[in-house]
């Protein structure tokens, strides 16, 4: 009963924090707007069949336009919204990992104070805490052997409309599941038809969805042309493992790639796994099985970077929960282990929260309440590079202009190539709008002879998180 109380005291502390923290300081970046805007300003099944510019399935988008019709009752507030819909799921995932994921109640607290779990899933409000959240369902249902009836299969074909990450751990529990009579297929199919059904519809939908269309080009910008490249095999295998369990040891291995002592350290972070999952032969199977998915993804079609190898240590912390580590003595070995990645965890994750907390995550904000509060409805502004001006719109609360098309935008398409108009399309533009003068906000500085007539109003430059800059001109026409 103690230990009970104890968990669910640690819960409301990281809840109220984390609350404190994400409606207090934390401000939003182009991501984090952007599936609001997908919501928010497309119908249903225009939304749906936007998703392979997205990369991303639909179930955190349908999640987000449940709070939509809630804009009027707050005067248009989205970015509390967009917290609030983030908070839920964080606070649900927090809940479900103090009190029935069975890991030492110290290790929990690390982890839960880290970098993944606390800032890069908890803080930011992206897709990857619906991975957390089934995912940790799912370990729930395993543990109390409640995995026959409906639920626990539409748990797994929810899994599979998160992330592309969440497929892989989808098929780790199921393959733990279907192991004791693995070989024996019609068996294995006989005693979990169902759950294998709702993967498979799942894993189809998300194809379906998600599945890029696009041109050669476009392909070529996003994903890995060389298959099984000695660099992107050994940026994987390090980013998956000592860029996640041992985080800050080494520089981020998406900026600046592999090393040695990244190699090495990424060599004993594996060892130190299959160490402690050696007396489980099925969890340990379960274990390669997940690194070998999230590995050859990298090494195939998409590298990625901390926040996607991250999953890869919410899919550990599944598989750990279902080794239920307990405080005794034969344990004692790989709860050290696991307190040392938890410590490394917890540093980087409080640098995270030290940025977020003493300067602007972006400086979106300032700019686009500098632009809602100084530029009268009737003046339109063009936006240069819709992809980063994005979070700019959503604290302007207001339309901004593209061109060439001239129409109003709030969300971009991934990929999509930057247009760089010319004055004369700018002023031809405020012509037709009927005004004299045009605003235009960039990115990058708007430099060189052809861009003269253009008047720089104000810079917003100063430091931030994500070292993101915005600059505002003005155009007579």
């Amino acid at each position: 009963m103690f230990n009970r109380r104890l968990s669910l005291f640690c819960f409301l502390v990281f809840a109220i924090l984390l609350a404190y923290l994400k409606f207090g300081h934390h401000e939003l970046w182009k991501d984090e707007w952007q599936a609001w805007f997908d919501a928010r300003d497309m119908g249903f099944g225009e939304m749906l069949s936007f998703l392979h510019y997205e990369g991303h399935p639909f179930l955190w988008y349908v999640y987000l336009k449940l709070f939509v019709p809630f804009r009027n009752l707050i005067d248009n507030q989205d970015e509390h919204l967009i917290q609030l819909a983030h908070w839920l799921i964080v606070s649900a995932s927090f809940l479900i990992f103090f009190t029935r994921i069975r890991l030492p109640l110290l290790v929990k607290v690390l982890f839960a104070a880290g970098y993944f779990l606390g800032f890069e899933y908890g803080l930011i409000n992206r897709s990857y805490a619906l991975v957390i959240l089934i995912s940790f369902l799912c370990v729930d249902r395993i543990q109390q052997e409640k995995t026959e009836g409906r639920l626990f299969p539409l748990l797994l074909f929810l899994l599979c409309q998160t992330e592309v990450y969440g497929v892989f751990i989808a098929a780790v529990l199921l393959f733990y599941l279907c192991y004791p009579s693995f070989p024996a297929f019609a068996k294995v199919y006989a005693s979990h038809k169902t759950k294998i059904h709702a993967y498979l519809l799942g894993l189809f939908v998300f194809v379906i969805t998600v599945f890029p269309r696009g041109n050669e080009d476009d392909f070529q910008r996003a994903y890995l042309q060389s298959w099984f490249g000695i660099d992107s095999i050994l940026n994987s295998f390090q980013g998956l493992l000592s860029n996640t369990f041992l985080i800050g040891i080494t520089p981020d291995t998406a900026s600046n790639g592999w090393s040695g002592l990244g190699l090495i350290a990424s060599l004993i972070v594996l060892v130190s796994l299959v160490f402690i999952f050696r007396n489980s032969k099925k969890i340990l199977w379960c274990f390669i099985l997940l690194f070998l998915a999230f590995l050859l993804f990298g090494s195939l079609i998409y590298t990625g970077g901390v926040r996607q190898w991250g999953m890869f240590f919410v899919g550990t912390l599944c598989l750990l929960s279902l080794l239920n580590i307990s405080w005794d003595k034969k344990n004692l070995i790989p709860i050290l282990l696991l307190t040392v990645f938890g410590i490394f965890q917890m540093i980087h994750g409080f640098h995270g929260f030290q940025s977020d907390f003493n300067k602007p995550f972006t400086n979106a904000k300032e700019a686009g309440e500098f632009l809602k509060e100084k530029v009268p409805e009737n003046v339109p502004i063009i936006g240069i590079n819709k992809f980063e001006i994005t979070p700019v719109v959503g604290y302007a609360d207001r339309k901004f202009y593209e061109l060439p098309s001239g129409e109003p935008f709030s969300y971009f398409k991934w990929l999509e190539k930057v247009y760089l108009p010319s004055v004369d399309e700018m002023k031809l533009f405020g012509q037709f709008k009927g005004v004299g003068g045009v605003i235009v906000i960039s990115p990058r500085k708007l430099e060189g002879t052809q861009y003269n007539s253009l008047q720089l109003w104000q810079s917003f430059d100063q430091p931030n998180f994500k070292q993101e800059r915005y600059y505002v001109y003005t155009l007579k026409v």
